[in-house]
């Protein structure tokens, strides 16, 4: 399996929450930017690395039709279990994204959404894409922007940093690693990438209320239960007061969160 930095151990409760909470809030409205971006058309290959419970997998097939092949692929098997629930007809793949199970050139689109972040190996994850990926084909990878970009999440891991220590407060800003200045033309040009753009697309977080944000993120991107019963007590006092301009109607908490998507030509 891929080498991965993500903390927590998968398990079902985990997959439920990914689903339940993030697919919603956050995957579901970035499938169909990367999709969009990937120009993904009728009768089409596509390779979908990293896809969780299939979100953007699912997408992708309604664009490529019934003649159109798409192949969900991931690391991990209770995320493929629920992918093939929701969806019996896309092809799931267990697999590891630095040795893809494929031959070379064999889909017209692959695409990875905010999964790179999380693989140790990146540069050879991204050399495996390019080498399944058709000549002239598109790569298209969606990483989050710079953390600066949201307040919200700055505050998130602030108080993270703050109350739950160095160590989960790392494992959270993880997510936004690859966000930093540079760092992705460094890995593109590494894995031999030689003709790609970067596109940023603005987006906005929906919760339920700000325990559900906090909560959530520390309990799918931490090492949650390292922390301290009455210091997580104290973080949600505290997110309630520096997350207060960020609530909407109803308790809720709307968010805006950016990410940069790279598209890249296959030689």
């Amino acid at each position: 399996m891929t080498e991965s930095i993500f903390a927590p151990r998968i398990t079902d409760d985990l997959v439920k929450l990914h689903h339940d909470y993030f697919v919603p809030a956050i995957y579901a409205q970035w499938a169909h930017h990367v999709i969009d971006l990937s120009a993904i058309e009728l009768g089409q290959s596509v390779l979908d690395v990293g896809c969780g419970t299939g979100t953007l997998s699912r997408a992708a097939k309604l664009e490529t039709g019934f003649k159109g092949r798409v192949v969900g692929l991931d690391s991990d098997e209770r995320m493929l279990a629920k992918a093939r629930q929701l969806d019996a007809g896309i092809e799931w793949q267990i697999g590891d994204a630095t040795d893809l199970p494929f031959e070379d050139s064999q889909f017209d689109r692959v695409t990875c959404q905010f999964a790179l972040m999380r693989i140790k190996a990146k540069v050879a994850a991204i050399k495996e894409m390019l080498r399944v990926c058709k000549p002239n084909g598109y790569v298209c990878i969606a990483v989050w922007a710079p953390l600066n970009h949201s307040k919200a999440y700055k505050v998130l891991v602030d108080l993270t940093r703050q109350y739950a220590g160095l160590k989960v407060s790392n494992q959270l800003n993880a997510l936004w690693a690859l966000g930093v200045t540079g760092k992705m033309d460094a890995l593109l040009l590494s894995a031999g990438a030689n003709q790609y753009e970067c596109h940023e697309r603005p987006g906005v977080v929906m919760f339920p209320s700000v325990d559900s944000f906090v909560e959530a993120h520390l309990r799918a991107f931490c090492d949650f239960y390292s922390i301290d019963m009455d210091k997580f007590q104290e973080l949600l006092k505290a997110a309630h007061k520096k997350l207060s301009p960020f609530v909407v109607s109803g308790g809720r908490i709307a968010v805006n969160l950016d990410a940069d998507m790279f598209l890249i030509r296959a030689d």
